[in-house]
């Protein structure tokens, strides 16, 4: 990792410096741009940087440091044959460049397999092949080191840069030093319940999970994507056995998720540009108003799901060991609580507001993701904690923080309240990466489209 690391530096004509420390030698490494994460947000980013470096760009210099070894994309959920919710040609950089040669379409012709995927007739690929791309474009990105674990975020008045303190295997005193921050951290779950042992877990681990060796009731929370590809995911692991699956949602109905023709356009650049230069109050009141915009079963998951859950009602033979599934809405889950026999979970009923107590042998929580994740995360130092939060107006994708003007940060996925529900969603990623290479360097390196769109806002 080390010949990497200063092979990287070479590159990208960074200068390193180096001193000791506790008998140890300590690597400074000074970039334009440090990314905490290589998700497929900073991954997106990377790559239009990459390509801009091949048209000529020499002004940014940069490096994206991810913990893990790969890209892993949902991993913990990827069940076997989930499709993605958007269409593939929403990948890391064609929305913002389609001539780039990071495009999902490349990496298809690339491996061989382009045409088989057209003769398909499908538009939405799986989500293990999605998972498969991020991780070829990330293997071609220079700037992009694995294994690099981020241990602290914070800012030196002194040199008025931020400081990126990273630990890995082989050299454990790295420290970058940058002008930009890019926070692409990833959204955690909003769960608070999944450290319960060998009871309780959140659907992003569930893949992981250790299920008991008899599970005879097990109950489902959350009225959305990731909750009915759970219970279908149950439903095919479970296929001979009695087990009886709860699922409830504390909405008033599991609601489709919206992909109409004119909802689309709100994951367009030019509409986050449109809904950023509404006035606070509206924007909330969209955001409250189009929840099914982001957040909803796609129609296809939702269709066949009920189809299934209606011949298993009705087409069992008698006699036949199948699951049973129990449907149930407007529920609040109030406590889960760790006992011996199970799971007691309180729930209330929200038309009568009377609770009741079940005990389960497992609890799986589809809650959804916490979009505030990196303002309270663990990383941000003393100097920039306190400093930075979410601004109410927007300032491009700079958050607000009362240091100097000309060092900024910016966050990924995680700028809802100014830039709309897509936010959250990594195929708005390359707009926003673009207006972000765009105020790094003062200049047009792409072109973000604001007026193209048919639904005007105001």
């Amino acid at each position: 990792m080390e010949h990497l690391l200063r092979k990287y530096s070479a590159q990208a004509r960074t200068r390193e410096a180096s001193y000791v420390t506790s008998n140890m030698t300590r690597h400074i490494v000074e970039n334009d741009l440090i990314g905490v994460g290589a998700g497929p947000a900073n991954l997106s980013l990377s790559a239009l940087l990459s390509t801009a470096r091949e048209r000529g760009l020499t002004s940014v210099r940069a490096a994206f440091l991810e913990k893990n070894q790969a890209v892993f994309w949902h991993s913990g959920q990827i069940f076997p044959g989930t499709l993605m919710q958007t269409e593939f040609y929403r990948d890391l950089v064609t929305p913002i460049d389609p001539t780039n040669r990071f495009s999902f379409l490349n990496f298809l012709k690339v491996n061989g397999r382009l045409d088989q995927f057209f003769c398909s007739s499908t538009i939405y690929p799986t989500r293990r092949e999605f998972e498969d791309y991020f991780n070829w474009v990330a293997r071609q990105m220079a700037d992009v080191l694995f294994a690099t674990n981020v241990h602290s975020v914070d800012y030196n008045p002194e040199t008025n840069l931020f400081v990126v303190e990273v630990e890995n295997e082989t050299q454990p005193q790295w420290r970058y030093e940058s002008k930009h921050i890019v926070l692409g951290c990833g959204a955690g779950p909003k769960s608070t319940n999944a450290s319960l042992s060998g009871r309780v877990v959140d659907v992003s681990a569930l893949l992981a999970f250790d299920f008991p060796n008899s599970l005879r009731r097990v109950l489902v929370v959350g009225g959305g994507q990731s909750a009915a590809e759970c219970v279908n995911y149950l439903l095919d692991q479970y296929a001979e056995t009695e087990t009886q699956i709860t699922w409830v949602t504390s909405e008033t109905a599991f609601r489709a998720l919206d992909i109409s023709n004119f909802s689309r356009e709100t994951y367009s650049a030019s509409y986050t540009s449109a809904f950023a230069a509404l006035p606070k109050p509206y924007r909330e009141k969209i955001i409250h108003d189009d929840r099914s915009v982001a957040s909803g079963i796609t129609p296809l998951v939702a269709q066949a799901l009920y189809q299934r859950l209606y011949r298993l009602k009705y087409f069992t033979p008698p006699g036949t060991a199948n699951p049973s599934v129990h449907v149930q809405a407007n529920t609040e889950v109030l406590e889960i609580r760790d006992e011996a026999k199970g799971a007691m979970v309180t729930a209330r009923s929200l038309p009568t507001g009377q609770t009741s107590v079940d005990v389960f042998d497992c609890v799986i929580l589809c809650t959804g993701l916490d979009d505030e994740t990196v303002f309270h995360s663990p990383i941000i130092g003393a100097q920039l904690k306190g400093r930075i939060g979410k601004d109410d107006e927007s300032n491009g994708y700079a958050i607000a923080w009362d240091g100097p003007p000309d060092r900024m940060i910016f966050v990924q996925s995680q700028n809802k309240i100014t830039h709309g529900l897509g936010d959250a969603n990594f195929v708005t990623a390359p707009a926003r990466n673009a207006c972000i290479l765009n105020s790094i360097t003062g200049k047009e390196i792409y072109r973000v489209d604001d007026d193209d769109r048919l639904v005007a806002l105001r």
